[in-house]
């Protein structure tokens, strides 16, 4: 992988990268459509979830939209991509590696225009979360068509990451990093969570990136009344004794890096908080060691284990895949599983985060650490380089370590 991304990285035609990244790109979805025996697919794109819905038409386009988008995929063939907002059709012309047109009034009526087009192709994947009535627009139309949930195939063939794909996402790691640093600088008593946010929003553009979310809950530990961070910030202010726990994630194209950190404000941590805080680390390294290319998901829930043992729950998912959009493998803890674990074997260069989320039996008090990861031949390595540790509003700036360390 190359040290550091070009001057003009993320920009132009296809988002910047080569051909020989949208070559491999073409290759593997090709090959999905063949091994699925599927004529063609229709990949659907919505602003939700910051953008990150948009992430599989990025992938086959370079155009990550605000509003719904459709990109129709025949193999052979360039995509055809439909913009829903007319007034972005400029933009996304000058960026999309596709034949991109205006959606019309409604997009799913120029889908299956651009279907009907194709009276061979019998068997249409559809990746994305496609609206009902829009999905009962396209069969209401094309009775003739047999369509196919491909989401969870397209899904398998982006976890494993391409040196391009993890050049971006490091700068991404680097760009979050810088927010998260002048985050904690601002986080001293009369400060704002909403003014917390501004703060970490402009570093990120600073940096060359974009704001992508910023989770966060400040509570007095001696009385607290959070346990992970919240999606809605508030005006409170930050008082002395404070804890704050937060996610925060900053974008370089659609790539994210992902960092989660407990702040306290003017105070060391009391007695629970320490107690919770040493857990979430200990679950975060014992976790990190455990992966590797041909690790199970079941082992590394089973490391899990230790907190459910040590009588702590989680209100966030413990592990989740990450990089372009939000990936599986999702994984708890024994104790806290929504279903079964998923039948998932770890590969090398799949990017995921680590993120213990330790809180009380009692639901009061909660806190979160963890980062964004790397699979490695040797196990995983973190993408981020602000510490591991506690942070304490005020500081100055963290030390940046000269490499990103290792997650064991």
């Amino acid at each position: 992988m190359a040290d550091a991304p070009s001057p003009l990285a993320g920009e132009g035609r296809g988002g910047g990268f080569s051909d020989a990244e949208w070559e491999r790109r073409r290759r593997a979805v090709d090959q999905l459509c063949a091994d699925q025996h599927l004529d063609v697919l229709v990949v659907f794109g919505t602003s939700a979830n910051a953008r990150q819905g948009q992430a599989q038409v990025h992938f086959l386009t370079g155009f990550l939209g605000y509003q719904d988008a459709y990109a129709v995929w025949k193999p052979g063939r360039d995509p055809v991509l439909f913009v829903q907002y007319f007034n972005h059709l400029p933009h996304a012309q000058r960026v999309a590696r596709a034949d991109v047109r205006w959606g019309g009034a409604r997009s799913v009526d120029a889908v299956a225009d651009e279907l009907a087009g194709m009276p061979r192709a019998l068997r249409v994947g559809l990746v994305g979360s496609v609206p009902y009535v829009e999905q009962q627009r396209l069969s209401g139309r094309l009775p003739d068509r047999a369509f196919l949930d491909a989401t969870a195939d397209f899904l398998r063939l982006r976890l494993v990451k391409s040196d391009e794909e993890l050049e971006w996402m490091t700068r991404a790691a680097a760009i979050t990093d810088q927010a998260l640093a002048t985050l904690v600088r601002a986080a001293v008593p009369g400060a704002t969570e909403l003014e917390l946010q501004a703060e970490a929003v402009a570093a990120a553009i600073r940096a060359g990136g974009q704001p992508h979310f910023l989770y966060l809950s400040s509570t007095p530990m001696t009385n607290p009344d959070r346990i992970v961070p919240q999606q809605d910030l508030t005006d409170r202010r930050l008082q002395p004794g404070d804890a704050i726990i937060l996610e925060l994630s900053a974008a370089y194209t659609a790539y994210s890096g992902q960092v989660l950190r407990t702040v306290t404000v003017e105070a060391e941590l009391t007695e629970t908080y320490l107690q919770l805080h040493d857990v979430a680390w200990q679950a975060f390294h014992e976790v990190a060691r455990s992966i590797a290319p041909g690790v199970s998901a079941a082992a590394v829930v089973e490391v899990a284990s230790l907190i459910d043992t040590q009588g702590f729950t989680i209100c966030d998912e413990l592990v989740h895949g990450y990089g372009g959009g939000y990936l599986p493998p999702i994984l708890r803890t024994p104790g806290t599983s929504h279903g079964p674990v998923p039948d998932f074997v770890f590969e090398r260069n799949m990017t995921l985060v680590i993120q213990p989320n330790i809180v009380t039996p009692d639901q009061r008090a909660g806190v979160q650490v963890g980062e964004l990861v790397r699979v490695t031949d040797d196990g995983v390595v973190s993408l981020h380089r602000i510490p591991q540790r506690l942070m304490y509003g005020g500081e100055s700036a963290p030390t940046l370590p000269s490499s990103a360390g290792g997650g064991g």
